[in-house]
Order: structure tokens, then C-alpha cells, then sequence
């Protein structure tokens, strides 16, 4: 058996059938779900044997009634291709958005980079930060049906259960906006540190923008953090609940203080050239779980250019 813990990672067949797929992204838009459940299991050919035996478990898993035994609950890898995305994704392995979301920590539709490895459980449920016994009382379901995530201490697996309506809203409506206009003077990942002149990796993204140029909130929430951060310099970091943080750095002014209740877009700063910076521009990062991801507007209502 190809489960995660044997080591092995397959690569699943990229030869999709677009005007299939393209019918089935239709099928749901119209319908609003972004849920696989409701969708018919459609035979898409895909010839890769790993899948095929994935799809077969899962269809199987599917028509199961009641819990699964945790010892049928197996884990295989995905490796995201430049061409994929998330529906495709969705579509070829039979999971629906909730499983693939919530297991992946993924903060939204866009947030997949090619090389990113995936888990794929065998069956449809959500992956929480909980001790089994909380979560078994939690969610109504049997501690004997939980089992833990490979390589995610502290998650656990719920098969069958799905996401609350308002984590689904955060991860399908892309709910952060770009928090000032400027420019996009370095992205996200690996690059050279501007002072120490070593590949460091950069764990937001900068704008450039100039000193004095209002910032606002990405999204809402509740401010965390109002001041002085290292090389932050004067910072912000509101939590956005379920997980979300977003931090805005090199301040030159805050206008909100900690504990303050703050709206989508609401101003909370101004803009400057606080701490280790090259000049005038707005640090911003967003984090999930601890875990800094990749900063992105497509979908979103924007501030600026």
C-alpha cells in the first residue's frame, strides 16, 4: 500500500481532459457548492494507477454508512504540478474542498505552489489542532474513528465531519485585500537579504508606498500586537480568527491600539521606514497556524494597484 509512512510519493497523471473538467468547475459555480459530495462520481479516465486505487477507496469509503474503522484510513502524497490548481486537484482525487483545505492548511483557492506536497487521506473529513478526546466530544464523533495527521503534530482527523460554514467562507470568498497602494517591491519566498546579502527567505511580501500612505486592515479582526518588533520596527498583527494573522511592519504610525475590534479596510496605521529597512515601503505577512503563507489578491476586493 502506497500510505505516507512507507515513503513512497506518486506523481498523478497530469493529462486532463479540459473540456470535462471545465464543465464540472461550471457545474459548480452554478450550483454554489464547492462540495464534491453533491457531484455525481464521474469516471474522468485518468489512467495513473495510484489514482485509480484512491478514487476506488474513496468511492468506496463514500458509500460506507457510519464511521470508518481508523485502521482503513490511509495517507498517499500529492506533488502540485505548474499547471494544477485547485479544482483539478479537487476534480482528479475525489476529495472535496473542506478535506483538501483543512489537512493542507491552505488559507485559500490560490495558495499552491508547484512542488508543494499534499496530503491526500483515503476518505472525505476535516483536519483540526485537537486532542482526540476534545475533538471527539467537539464534533459528536467516536474517539475510535480519529486518527492523527502524518508529519502534522497536533492535528487530528475527522473523517466524515465538514467545515464550519465561516471557515469555508474565509478559504472560498478570499477575504484578504491588498492593505495599501503601492507597489510590489520584493514577493514572497526565497531571496537575497538586502543586508546580509545571503539567500534568506522572505516571509511576506513588501510594497512600496510612501511614508505617511494609509494601511488597512486586511481583513477583520482583533489587534494583537500595537508597537515596537525587532526589525519589524512599529508593527500590527491582528488576528483574524481560525487560524489567520496577518502582520503589517515598518509603521511609521499606529492609529488602533491592542485589543482594539478592527473592520475589513479600516485604516490602522500609516505607512513608514521603521527598523531594518531599505526605504519607504509597508512589510505585510499573513500567517495560518504559525505558518507564513503566500500573500495573494487574486479575487480580492483591492486598495491599490
Amino acid at each position: 500500500m502506497n500510505v505516507l509512512n512507507s515513503g513512497k510519493v506518486f506523481y498523478l497523471q497530469q493529462s486532463i481532459q479540459r473540456t470535462i473538467v471545465l464543465l464540472l468547475l461550471l457545474w459548480i459555480s452554478i450550483a454554489n457548492a464547492f462540495a464534491v459530495e453533491k457531484l455525481p462520481l464521474v469516471q474522468l479516465n485518468y489512467q495513473n494507477k495510484e489514482l485509480k486505487l484512491l478514487r476506488a477507496e474513496i468511492t468506496e469509503n463514500i458509500k460506507q454508512a457510519g464511521y470508518l474503522n481508523a485502521g482503513k484510513i490511509q495517507w498517499r502524497r500529492y506533488i502540485v504540478k505548474k499547471e494544477d490548481n485547485f479544482f483539478m486537484i479537487m476534480a482528479k482525487v475525489m476529495l472535496d474542498h473542506d478535506t483538501l483545505s483543512s489537512v493542507n492548511s491552505l488559507a485559500s483557492l490560490w495558495d499552491l505552489e508547484p512542488g508543494d506536497e499534499w496530503l491526500l487521506p483515503n476518505t472525505r473529513g476535516i483536519a483540526v489542532r485537537m486532542q482526540t478526546e476534545r475533538a471527539a466530544e467537539k464534533y459528536k464523533i467516536p474517539a475510535y474513528a480519529i486518527v492523527n495527521v502524518p508529519g502534522k503534530a497536533g492535528y487530528v482527523f475527522l473523517p466524515g465531519i465538514s467545515l464550519h460554514p465561516d471557515e469555508r467562507t474565509y478559504f472560498n470568498l478570499a477575504t484578504f485585500l491588498r492593505p495599501v497602494a503601492g507597489r510590489l517591491s520584493s514577493g514572497f519566498g526565497k531571496r537575497k537579504d538586502p543586508f546580509e546579502k545571503k539567500e534568506r527567505f522572505h516571509k511576506g511580501i513588501d510594497i512600496a508606498c510612501p511614508i505617511g500612505s494609509q494601511v488597512v486592515a486586511s481583513a477583520a479582526g482583533k489587534v494583537e500586537f500595537a508597537g515596537r518588533k525587532g526589525g519589524y520596527g512599529v508593527t500590527v498583527i491582528i488576528n483574524h480568527g481560525n487560524g489567520y494573522r496577518s502582520l503589517y511592519g515598518h509603521l511609521s504610525k499606529v492609529k488602533i491600539k491592542k485589543g482594539a475590534t478592527v473592520k475589513r479596510g479600516e485604516t490602522i496605521a500609516l505607512s513608514g521606514n521603521t527598523g531594518a529597512s531599505t526605504g519607504p515601503h509597508l512589510h505585510f505577512e499573513i500567517h495560518r497556524e504559525g505558518k507564513p503563507r503566500r500573500p495573494d489578491f487574486k479575487g480580492h476586493y483591492s486598495t491599490g494597484k
